[in-house]
């Protein structure tokens, strides 16, 4: 199991919230939203229940359901090597 710091906790508890309101506004059952996602039912309450091992390619996927694509900008905003003063590896 992935072990998170509790910023990452915060993240991905916003991220699943987001994604849950989301498909609730469509008025999608979450059947339907793994449908449409092209995974199980079980994997995509997974996701709502803020499970850090689901695939990025299907977070990216239901974003893009979702209309909130343009979104995905804001997940590497700085890295933690900027943030250590070290900068990446060249």
């Amino acid at each position: 199991m992935i072990s998170l710091t509790e910023t990452e906790q915060t993240a991905l508890r916003a991220l699943r919230t987001r994604l849950r309101a989301a498909r609730k506004r469509r008025g999608d059952r979450q059947e339907d939203a793994a449908a449409r996602c092209g995974v199980s039912v079980l994997t995509y309450q997974r996701m709502e229940s803020g499970f850090p091992g689901t695939a990025i390619g299907i977070w990216i996927r239901a974003t893009r359901l979702y209309g909130e694509l343009k979104g995905l900008e804001a997940l590497f905003p700085v890295s933690l090597f900027d943030l250590a003063g070290q900068g990446g590896r060249r």
